[in-house]
């Protein structure tokens, strides 16, 4: 069984697909089929069901995918260890971004990194902070960018720079006028939120618990997976949200938000550089880590 066959399998089990697994590794379709059902013979074990609704892990393909996930990883980290002898004339980073990094962060460095190492190319996947603590955890990724301490044991966090949520309510909020409310009319207002697994979502439990004031008692209407559609629908009328300062600059210039203060309550998080605890480092996150120090507050080593 080779590493070729490993990757083509996570590919299919990943997609659900034999049809785009085999476009992810450039293979057709009936190749892949003949490589799965090879390796199904080896392992002597039915690795997908396949059903007309499409293709499915068997229990055994999902023991199959976490063992070949790992031996995947620790390959990337072979060459990422070699990497360390070598320059940066010409380098790929893998890496993460939550969606405020992602979207606000990672494009206003990206000119700086073009300018001090043209030979890097980046390229991000995005999130929320447990999908990317996840694929940094499983070696998909180099390091992350992310808003939450996810994964502590296993993942070393340092403090990049500091990040304010605020409350936001639309033009048409009879809110917008008052400027502060106190933190007991919180209850009562309709909120939005982002998925448990953001780090958004995770700052605003920790905080308000902390001002004795439990995420129990919020009146969430909904939960949605990005700041975009978070800020649309309090935009459209669909009550409030917390949501990074750092993503609403258009919107209230434009009016199209207003910011609330909550009397006695202000809410700062960090935004986090992490990577795998005794991992080496590659030259390329290296030099990243450099450029972030130099231009926000990103901690030493």
């Amino acid at each position: 069984m080779t590493l070729r066959q490993l990757e083509l399998f996570v590919a299919v089990a990943e997609t659900r697909s034999f049809s785009r697994g085999a476009e992810i590794v450039s293979l057709t379709q009936s190749t892949v089929s003949q490589h799965i059902a090879a390796m199904e013979e080896k392992v002597d074990t039915r690795l997908f069901d396949r059903t007309s609704k499409g293709i499915f892990l068997t229990a055994g393909g999902e023991v199959f995918l976490a063992h070949a996930r790992r031996i995947l990883a620790e390959y990337r980290a072979l060459y990422i260890g070699m990497e360390t002898f070598h320059g940066l004339e010409s380098a790929t980073l893998v890496l993460g971004a939550s969606n405020i990094p992602a979207n606000y962060l990672i494009p206003k460095i990206l000119p700086l990194l073009q300018s001090e190492y043209p030979g890097i190319r980046l390229d991000m996947r995005s999130g929320d902070s447990r999908e990317m603590t996840d694929l940094l955890v499983a070696g998909q990724i180099e390091m992350a960018i992310v808003g939450g301490q996810m994964d502590p044991e296993r993942v070393n966090y340092r403090s990049l720079m500091e990040d304010h949520l605020v409350l936001i309510v639309g033009q048409d909020s009879p809110l917008r006028e008052r400027n502060t409310i106190p933190l007991a009319e919180l209850g009562a207002l309709p909120l939005i939120v982002r998925e448990s697994g953001s780090g958004t979502f995770q700052t605003l439990e920790n905080q308000l618990y902390a001002a004795g004031f439990p995420a129990e008692s919020l009146t969430i209407v909904a939960r949605l997976g990005s700041n975009e559609a978070i800020r649309q629908a309090v935009a459209a009328g669909c009550g409030c949200a917390f949501v990074s300062d750092l993503s609403i600059a258009r919107e209230l210039e434009r009016g199209d938000l207003f910011k609330l203060e909550i009397e006695g309550l202000s809410i700062v998080r960090q935004l986090w550089f992490a990577t795998l605890k005794d991992r080496t480092l590659s030259p390329a996150v290296e030099a990243l880590s450099l450029l972030l120090r130099k231009r926000y507050s990103l901690a030493s080593a």
